[in-house]
């Protein structure tokens, strides 16, 4: 039988909590009585103790056996025979009664480990040691997948924590949420590569479509946190119904697209910021949203207001920042546009912007999306004099006309967010804005960007998280596939 050194017991019992395979059985003996507690691991690597057996040495002898005898039957019923199971006796007195339960202890499992320790708390001791016991399984966050060659879902799992895990270690996983409600967490533990898993929880988070860095906690074995999301609840359907939801395909944008950004810089510096924001909103979001990058081509183009009055016609252009190019080559073109200050109050060169994107653009792909964006105040000038007394376009420019061709010609939809209600919008705006009509405070851009066919409403929707087949993650298929 071996011992521990009496200032070893705390270390030792941690090593064996930490490494014991089906069970592991503590023995407290001291001045009162005997306790027999039993440490053990559930099924999704939580590592807990239970009280087994606790009694008075009087008790003990009361049915008219002595301590020994009485101590081996319970020792018998309670603690393992199998010396695989490890046994830590833990002795704080000294006396005939301690002997013989020592004694008998040492009769039933020979290897028992003894520590003799004054004052020892058994109870208190493990209930520390436990708290902070190393996770025993792998623990990995469920997502779904497309599969490379048919482009099926299926399942698979993200290492966040494995073996050995201590609680408050951190992990960090990149997923893609492809729904506007949000996606389930869901922690499954594995007890071993050909076993199946087990489910640690299942939370719901109300996280916007789109890429998203999650930070993950292991507060303990059996708890992981993501403090990074608010509004985090669980979720008590039974994982089958989750499972059953799930869509054999994930169709979000198949189409290549082409979106052009018309920004009015005239105005206040406030005004301009709010008409950038949602350029750039809306830019991220298709970023976000869809699968494959290279499908995404967006332009920028910045115009101001017509000068009246000069002695020379106004021969100025618009700004064009930057033309198809990559989203974020666009968010950087986006940036260079400067606010100006309005030279006419009630119109804007928009009928310009036209002209210069309709020269611009050449025959696209059969199944590419044209949209155009246009945020501002002021509609476009008429191409001639009329009963509005609003001065014509100086290059005789019909926007109307532009927008008439550019939509029969390249299947274009048009969308508006301007800075009046759209109650109160000119006839002007509310034909640029067929697609889509949305005063600059009170924009849903889910909305327009669906309206102007930008995104398309998955067949389905996908409760869990999305990774790419090319992501650079390990990922581990769980066979759940569909």
């Amino acid at each position: 039988m071996s011992h521990f050194a009496e200032g070893g017991l705390r270390g030792d019992l941690a090593d064996l909590i930490a490494s014991f395979r089906e069970r592991l059985a503590v023995v407290e003996i001291d001045t009162a009585g005997t306790r027999i507690f039993e440490v053990r691991v559930d099924e999704v690597g939580t590592t807990y103790y239970t009280r087994r057996a606790a009694a008075k040495w009087s008790t003990l002898a009361a049915a008219g056996d002595d301590v020994h005898d009485a101590v081996l039957r319970v020792s018998q019923d309670l603690i393992s025979a199998d010396e695989g199971d490890p046994v830590v006796v833990v002795r704080s007195a000294d006396g005939q009664e301690q002997e013989a339960a020592v004694r008998a202890l040492r009769q039933w499992r020979p290897s028992a480990q003894v520590a003799e320790v004054s004052g020892a708390k058994v109870g208190d001791l493990l209930r520390e040691l436990v708290a902070g016991a190393p996770l025993r399984q792998v623990y990995d966050l469920i997502m779904a997948r497309e599969r490379a060659d048919d482009r099926r879902l299926e399942l698979v799992g993200q290492r966040l924590f494995g073996p050995g895990a201590k609680p408050g270690e951190d992990a960090q996983v990149a997923v893609t949420c492809t729904d506007v409600g949000g996606m389930l967490l869901a922690i499954s533990a594995w007890a071993g590569p050909l076993q199946p898993s087990e489910l640690v929880s299942v939370d719901h988070a109300p996280l916007s479509p789109g890429r998203h860095v999650l930070r993950a906690v292991l507060e303990r074995p059996g708890v992981v946190r993501f403090p990074g999301i608010p509004g985090l609840r669980p979720d008590t359907r039974p994982w089958a119904d989750v499972v059953a939801t799930l869509p054999s395909r994930l169709h979000y944008a198949p189409r290549p697209a082409h979106l052009v950004c018309a920004i009015e810089t005239a105005g206040t510096a406030k005004e301009f910021e709010a008409r950038c924001h949602w350029a750039g909103y809306i830019i991220d979001l298709l970023a976000e949203r869809r699968l494959d990058p290279r499908q995404l081509q967006v332009s920028v183009v910045g115009y101001g207001t017509h000068v009246f009055g000069a002695r020379h016609a106004d021969r100025t252009r618009p700004a064009m920042a930057v033309w198809s190019a990559s989203a974020a080559q666009a968010r950087t073109a986006l940036e260079s546009l400067q606010p100006t200050a309005p030279a006419y109050p009630n119109a804007a060169q928009l009928e310009d912007v036209l002209a210069e994107v309709s020269a611009r653009l050449l025959p696209q792909p059969v199944n590419t999306r044209t949209a155009l964006l246009t945020i501002g105040a002021r509609p476009p000038h008429p191409p001639r004099a009329g009963l509005d007394r609003v001065p014509p376009c100086p290059a005789r420019y019909d926007w109307l006309a532009l927008l008439r061709e550019m939509e029969q010609r390249h299947d274009l939809r048009s969308a508006v967010i301007c800075d009046s209600p759209p109650a109160t919008a000119s006839s002007a705006w509310h034909r640029l804005g067929s697609a889509a009509l949305f005063q600059v405070d009170a924009v849903n851009a889910e909305e327009l960007a669906l309206r102007l066919g930008l995104v398309t409403s998955p067949a389905a929707v996908l409760a869990l998280p999305f990774v790419s087949q090319n992501s650079d993650s390990q990922n581990e298929d769980l066979g759940g596939r569909h």
